[in-house]
């Protein structure tokens, strides 16, 4: 692996993890060779999600044993761990499927350069509207975006309730919501985010959702060129995403970015492991 490589590998992963915890809603998890959020509000692995493992040989089955308890103890039933390419120990993959994870979500680490120009067919059917830092976690918190959140995304009901509690997540980062309104409801069908990834010179497409009746009419693309567009005029260098495979990546490929790494979603079940 070349060193650039290895920079955008870690640019990759360190965007995961980014954000800052909220006390008693979403807490890092306590180790120091796993990064990862536990957030007992909600019972998701998109909310319980860890990776960045850095696990010897000697220690991984302590430390899978020891991660499940403590998430059960939080009263959570579901846990996601993404397996990144610098993952350790080297046959982590197979440490999960022992423990009862199960490979379900097929994620891509992504990257474009921003100095390469961005030629995509937009739309103009839709008001876009732009929320940065403040303005954007008070966004979030009404209840027709927390809506737009459950529904776009298939997340569970009542899950977007813990968006109240934290905006101090986004505290120190330069965070920018794009969101799409259909013209004659005024109502919000769509929306996009962008972040710089801290102590880079990258940032992330941080989600982006558009309800189902309202696919497939260009808004995936225009919040891709809008992004774009704000990492240019930041100076960034480099576009980071990670996108699902079924969905967002063959758009990304289409415009220019280039597969990385994979980083599959493994995820344990209680329910599952007591059948």
């Amino acid at each position: 692996m070349s060193q650039k490589d290895k920079e955008i590998l870690d640019v990759i992963e360190s965007s995961m993890f980014m954000y800052n915890p909220v006390e008693g809603v979403i807490d890092d998890y306590p180790h120091d060779s796993i990064k990862g959020s536990v957030c007992p509000m909600v019972d998701h692995e998109e909310f319980n999600l860890v990776g960045g493992a850095r696990l010897s040989d000697d220690e991984v089955d302590k430390a899978i044993s020891e991660l499940l308890e403590y998430y059960q103890t939080k009263g959570l039933t579901t846990v996601g761990w993404i397996l990144s390419p610098q993952s350790q120990p080297s046959n982590l993959e197979e440490k999960l499927i022992e423990f009862d994870f199960t490979k379900e979500i097929s994620v891509l680490g992504m990257v474009r350069s921003v100095s390469k120009p961005l030629e995509i067919e937009t739309t103009d059917e839709f008001d876009i509207k732009i929320y940065r830092n403040e303005e954007a976690v008070e966004l979030i918190k009404s209840q027709e975006m927390k809506d737009l959140y459950e529904n776009a995304y298939g997340a569970p009901k009542g899950s977007a309730q813990i968006f109240d509690l934290i905006g101090d997540r986004f505290k120190g980062i330069d965070y920018t919501v794009y969101v799409a309104y259909e013209r004659e409801e005024n109502k919000p069908v769509a929306f996009s985010a962008i972040a710089p990834i801290p102590n880079t010179n990258s940032a992330v497409l941080n989600g982006a959702a558009t309800l189902p009746e309202y696919r497939r009419r260009g808004l995936y693309s225009t919040f891709l060129k809008l992004r774009y567009e704000n990492a240019k005029e930041k100076g960034l260098d480099h576009l980071i995403i990670q996108a699902k495979e079924a969905t967002s990546a063959p758009i990304a490929a289409k415009n220019g970015f280039e597969k990385v790494c994979e980083m599959p979603i493994y995820v344990w079940r209680a329910e599952k492991t007591e059948q």
